[in-house]
């Protein structure tokens, strides 16, 4: 499993710097422009990858359900990431997507795939505590506008897409390959992003972008190709709640790269409510595995099940 994890890790980080990446140039690219470059260039990395790869391709019945879960899990998720650090900061954005695997395993519980241990509840009750001090810190300090509560929304609602599209996955992983979802995936995915980017009001000529701007859109589209390899393989090896556990690295690096790189100055709440997501996303990690699973208790009904 070590490899599995690995990708997982990296996943993490490249997500917090991607984000800061996004949050650099997206007020000159656009959300929708943004994100359309961004899966354009990662294809470029995954298309050999695809074409090389051995196994079964993906079957007909199989294209549509991906096609669509695509859709979410690259089109939509990265627009509303894409509009969230458009109005906040990539710190906040973070802190709130690293909730994800709070999320998935909300879902998997609701669609019966997964069940909820003791433990979980404690990291769930302390991970919503870390977003709640962070949203209240901040507003009683007079630290949020109109538009931060837009891009937190963005950001909430871009969690909720990745923990429905990870759940989905996993089968279609499993029985197609890697390589060949994530190509069909990403490729669905610029249907959408193209029609945002033509209609955003956000933007401006390509010919004006500055050579900063270029090197940025093009790191994230190259880190997500790569990124995104990573990702899937390691859902297709692991329960995705253990593997979205690692999205908590993804806060600590937005917040060590917006200090750096952009000038940002954390705040105590952000800091406080780091620690408590951090923890919260650990113990999610840890009541994951296998060891855990006899302690499992179905919070709905008080009775033991298996898990999936």
């Amino acid at each position: 499993m070590r490899l599995p994890l690995a990708a997982a890790i990296v996943t993490g980080l490249q997500v917090g710097a991607a984000l800061v990446a996004s949050e650099a140039v997206v007020a000159e690219v656009g959300a929708g422009r943004l994100g359309f470059l961004r899966y354009a260039i990662a294809l470029a990395i995954l298309v050999p990858v695809a074409a090389l790869s051995s196994g079964a391709p993906v079957a007909r019945r199989d294209l549509l359900p991906v096609a669509l879960i695509g859709m979410g899990q690259f089109g939509v998720l990265v627009a509303l990431l894409n509009v969230a650090v458009l109005h906040t900061g990539s710190p906040r954005v973070s802190l709130v997507f690293a909730t994800l695997p709070i999320v998935t395993l909300a879902v998997g519980w609701g669609l019966g795939a997964a069940r909820v241990t003791r433990l979980a509840l404690w990291s769930i009750t302390l991970s919503v505590v870390g977003v709640a001090f962070l949203l209240a810190g901040d507003a009683l300090g007079g630290r949020m506008s109109v538009s931060d509560w837009i891009g937190l929304g963005c950001a909430g609602l871009a969690t909720l897409t990745g923990a429905i599209c990870s759940s989905l996955y996993r089968p279609y992983l499993q029985r197609c390959g890697v390589a060949r979802v994530s190509v069909i995936a990403m490729s669905a995915s610029l249907l959408p992003l193209g029609l945002m980017g033509l209609i955003e009001p956000h933007g401006v000529a390509v010919a004006d972008w500055t050579a900063r701007t270029v090197a940025l859109v093009g790191f994230v589209g190259l880190s997500s190709g790569f990124g995104f390899l990573f990702w899937l393989y390691a859902l297709s090896q692991l329960p995705a709640a253990v593997v979205t556990a690692f999205l908590a690295l993804s806060p600590v690096t937005a917040v060590i790269l917006s200090v750096v790189f952009l000038g940002t100055v954390p705040s105590a709440s952000l800091a406080v409510a780091l620690v408590l997501v951090m923890g919260g996303l650990g113990a999610t990690a840890f009541a994951q595995r296998p060891g855990k699973e006899a302690a499992a208790v179905v919070v709905a009904t008080g009775t033991n099940r298996p898990a999936s």
